[in-house]
């Protein structure tokens, strides 16, 4: 399979994705959308690719006056939908997709920043698997709510790093939600076989990939019931793992679906 990966910020990368395709003898391209000088240079055909990827990203999805890529790319997604292309959308890619079918992107209210709890729907249950055998037992009785129900409900955790959220494109099946943003997983299947899946949520980050990001000075917001400390992040370096784990088993499904 050929995976075409649109990257919006150097250093917000694929992640584990990129073990995923070694391990399947996957081919990875990559296209530095950000970067390209005119829109007269033209994004790789739409046959040269079998999954698109579109990856995270500082800026805000709605921000097309300062970065006018942005509404090139919204067309391409939906062009590559309409294609019967497979899409996978990650925390910025989940806002353009959503935006691109109709929904809206917008400044949320609150900030994720670290390791939260997902909560799957009915339909989402499918895609994300079981539950993790344990959430946290937070310093708040929110956290030990959580703890106790994850299995009720299927909850797992995800890291997150966003200040934006969107609404649900019209036709798109919502497949899971947490207390601080209503829409965090999404599907839309086009009538010609194209599937789009967005992802609020980091799957893909590694173990290093958040070492790298958290060393910045200034990164961290102010610690809130969303967000915690670097170092609260780094505590259970297993969160990685079982992230990566649920990451590859929904790209198996997604593909192979």
């Amino acid at each position: 399979m050929r995976i075409l990966c649109l990257q919006h910020d150097p250093l917000d990368g694929p992640g584990a994705l990129v073990e995923w395709a070694e391990s399947g003898a996957h081919e990875v391209t990559f296209c530095l959308i950000c970067e390209r000088k005119t829109q007269e240079e033209p994004l790789p055909p739409l046959e040269s690719f079998d999954l698109l990827v579109s990856l995270g990203g500082p800026m805000g999805a709605y921000e097309e006056e300062k970065h006018p890529w942005l509404a090139e790319e919204k067309q391409y997604l939906r062009d590559a939908l309409a294609g019967g292309k497979r899409i996978l959308g990650l925390c910025l890619g989940a806002q353009l997709l959503a935006d691109a079918f109709g929904g809206s992107s917008f400044r949320h209210t609150r900030k994720e920043f670290g390791w939260q709890p997902i909560e799957p729907t009915k339909e989402g249950r499918e895609w994300f698997g079981a539950s993790d055998p344990f959430y946290a037992l937070e310093k708040h009785e929110k956290g030990i709510f959580y703890a106790l129900e994850s299995h009720k409900k299927g909850l797992f955790q995800a890291f997150q790093w966003h200040g934006d959220t969107y609404t649900l494109p019209p036709g798109a099946v919502q497949l899971a939600r947490n207390e601080a943003a209503e829409q965090q997983a999404f599907l839309i299947e086009a009538p010609r076989g194209g599937k789009a899946l967005g992802l609020q949520f980091h799957l893909e980050w590694t173990e290093q990939m958040a070492r790298e990001a958290l060393a910045e000075p200034g990164v961290a917001p102010p610690v809130s019931f969303f967000v915690q400390t670097p170092e609260e992040i780094l505590s259970d370096l297993s969160l990685f793992d079982s992230a990566k784990s649920r990451f590859f088993a929904l790209l198996d499904k997604f593909t192979d679906s």
